[in-house]
């Protein structure tokens, strides 16, 4: 065989090498076709927030695209930095290109992960807590989200979490200064009708009220028997 005829058989006998390696290559390579739907997710301490995430605006996002494991994407929420880590497998269960994760942040951390990570309706999520139970609520601050393998993430974004606003209620005593209005009371003094009266008590006044009356009489007794004795 001519050299010639040596190189375009080479020539066509690697062509058909590549064609055949494209259309069986594993369906995993395009695995990482989904991406968030926002650069950065806020929720206040104790909310659910949701996590969205899409197939990527450049990747044919139809079933056949999204068959075998193709709609299978690893995901990372914090670090051991933030003393809170997860790791999960989120899939693409009806294989439409969307996934909608829901994030109890109330019980984040104080339990088993795929209690407080969930995927809404038909999708699914696996999902492995890799730092210590906390005991209590997510702290306020920042999570990191990625979606891709460790060491090549595909996407990334972040959670916010807020602190709860405390409203304080303050009650403020305000000394109520009662001013009783003392109404004018008026009293009104009623004489009695029947008043004490002074009984004046007159030693030795007749009932007629004549004064001199009875020295008179004693005269005149006087002048009678004076009379009488004259006459014997």
């Amino acid at each position: 065989m001519r050299p010639s005829n040596r190189s375009a058989l080479l020539t066509t006998t690697l062509l058909v090498a590549a064609v055949l390696a494209a259309a069986v290559m594993p369906a995993a390579a395009a695995s990482g076709h989904y991406e968030f739907t926002d650069d950065a997710y806020t929720a206040e301490q104790g909310e659910v927030v949701s996590i969205t995430l899409s197939g990527a605006a450049d990747a044919n996002n139809t079933s056949a695209a999204l068959a075998g494991e193709n709609n299978t994407v690893p995901l990372r929420i914090g670090g051991e930095d933030v003393n809170f880590a997860v790791n999960a497998t989120v899939v693409d269960e009806d294989r439409d290109g969307n996934v909608t994760l829901e994030l109890n942040t109330s019980t984040a951390g104080q339990a088993n992960a795929s209690s407080y990570l969930t995927a809404a309706g038909e999708d699914s999520v696996n999902a492995t807590q890799t730092t210590e139970t906390l005991p209590a609520t997510l702290d306020a601050g920042d999570y990191s989200l990625a979606l891709g393998p460790a060491n090549n993430s595909t996407d990334t974004a972040t959670l916010s979490l807020q602190a709860v606003e405390t409203t304080e209620t303050t009650t403020e005593s305000t000394d109520t200064e009662t001013t009783t209005t003392a109404g004018e009371t008026t009293e009104t003094t009623t004489a009695n009708a029947s008043a004490t009266t002074d009984a004046t008590t007159a030693t030795g006044t007749s009932d007629t009220g004549i004064p001199g009356f009875s020295a008179v009489l004693a005269v005149v007794a006087l002048l009678a028997a004076a009379f009488l004795a004259v006459r014997r």
